[in-house]
């Protein structure tokens, strides 16, 4: 499971599948080890590729995982983010993209990943908890 933090982006790319081609990509997030990105080409799990990474040059990596037209891969060598010129996305559309992605997964029947981005959802909602709303305890033998 992915443990480290993700740069939200939403940015056009191309990613060299082979040395003779190349596919337009939309990058999706982003971190110093990997990124996940989506297109109408099928990426084949386990096959090596390169990424543009604007601002930051080619970066070679190994798809790792693919959904639907969602693929994830691994640089093969961590990237330094500072030098890439992409812009992070602002919260609000993180979190529309999150709810669009829950979707998606309860359509599919991926109940895990759905729960797992029901758990993301509401610990980004730009809510706080109100004194006095916490749920009471049920009492034990009694009625509700």
């Amino acid at each position: 499971m992915r443990r480290e933090k993700r740069t939200q982006v939403d940015e056009p790319a191309r990613l060299h599948p082979n040395s003779w081609s190349s596919i337009e990509v939309r990058v999706l997030d982003l971190s110093p080890n990997g990124f996940r990105a989506e297109c109408e080409a099928q990426v084949k799990v386990g096959s090596h590729v390169t990424l543009e990474l604007e601002g930051a040059g080619p970066a070679s990596a190994r798809v790792t995982w693919r959904r639907g037209n969602r693929f994830g891969a691994k640089f093969d060598v961590a990237i330094d983010l500072s030098s890439c010129s992409w812009t992070p996305l602002c919260d609000q559309v993180v979190l529309s993209r999150m709810l669009f992605d829950r979707v998606e997964a309860h359509r599919s029947g991926q109940f895990g990943q759905e729960l797992e981005l029901r758990r993301k959802i509401l610990g980004a909602l730009p809510v706080r908890p109100v004194a006095g709303a916490e749920p009471r305890p049920r009492q034990s033998g009694g009625r509700p």
